[in-house]
């Protein structure tokens, strides 16, 4: 049976960003790796491929076989942000752009460097 939408739990968006990092197939003990080493997770193999059998259904991944099984994202990284972040946007913020960039720059301590990177961003958009 095939689940295809792109909500994914925040274990399923870890277990995502895992296999996006990794710019190759990776196998499920790379993952649970990564999961420990960076985000201080440590789930039994079970776990992750529960998570991963889920990302499968929801169309992220796709495996093969090789001896041991490779996990390769089929949903691009930089697609799924957008979609989350339009989200945010639409709920959040009522549709606001301005409204959603306002909240991350007050929420955020700004380097210098960071500030004058946005103004050059904004200043590339006239």
């Amino acid at each position: 049976m095939q689940i295809k939408h792109s909500e994914l739990t925040e274990c399923e968006q870890t277990v995502m960003k895992c296999i996006w990092d990794a710019e190759e197939p990776v196998t499920c003990a790379q993952i649970m790796e990564e999961l420990k080493g960076k985000y201080g997770l440590d789930y039994k193999d079970t776990t992750v491929y529960t998570f991963l059998k889920s990302l499968k259904d929801k169309e992220f991944v796709e495996s093969e076989r090789r001896g041991v099984t490779y996990y390769t994202a089929i949903k691009e990284e930089e697609k799924y942000r957008e979609e989350v972040l339009r989200k945010t946007e639409k709920f959040w913020f009522g549709s606001s752009s301005s409204r959603m960039i306002s909240t991350l720059l007050r929420a955020k301590d700004l380097s210098g460097e960071e500030r004058e990177e946005i103004k050059r961003m904004i200043d590339e958009l006239d």
